[in-house]
């Protein structure tokens, strides 16, 4: 019969092992994930749009516009000119072509990342995105 400190070490060794385990598994999906075309397209089109001066122009001006009218817009004031404003100025920003390419991509990530969430999720029996998020398992 084993002793009781035994036993604890044992279990503590098992675990290590189970928690090495999960991080080397999660390092070959992380890599797996970044090697995909949808990842691939995001970085690009995000270097792109970072680098493209009309849309950092564009994504300035509605950034700036909506931060001026946040606290109306949170207590559902807006007038309809100031609505109206915002409207033409983020469909100037999603008209330009490195932007809507970043939204497109960032779209495609996401759709990606939902489907490896929902088959991650039917290995494991929980929710592995709602565990993921902060106050969850994996959250902190």
């Amino acid at each position: 019969m084993l002793s009781p400190a035994t036993r604890d070490s044992e279990l503590a060794e098992a675990m290590r092992v189970a928690e090495m385990d999960a991080l080397t598994a999660a390092a070959a999906f992380g890599g797996s994930l970044r090697a995909t075309p949808e990842f691939r397209a995001l970085l690009a089109a995000s270097t792109s749009m970072a680098a493209d001066p009309v849309a950092q122009a564009a994504i300035g001006a509605f950034n700036e516009r909506q931060e001026e009218y946040r606290v109306e817009a949170a207590m559902n004031l807006l007038s309809d000119e100031q609505d109206r404003e915002l409207g033409r100025l983020g469909e100037a920003m999603y008209a330009v072509p490195s932007v809507l390419a970043y939204v497109t991509a960032s779209d495609a990530f996401g759709n990606l990342c939902r489907e490896t969430s929902a088959v991650i999720s039917g290995i494991v029996g929980i929710d592995f995105a709602a565990n993921s998020r902060s106050g969850g398992c994996c959250g902190g």
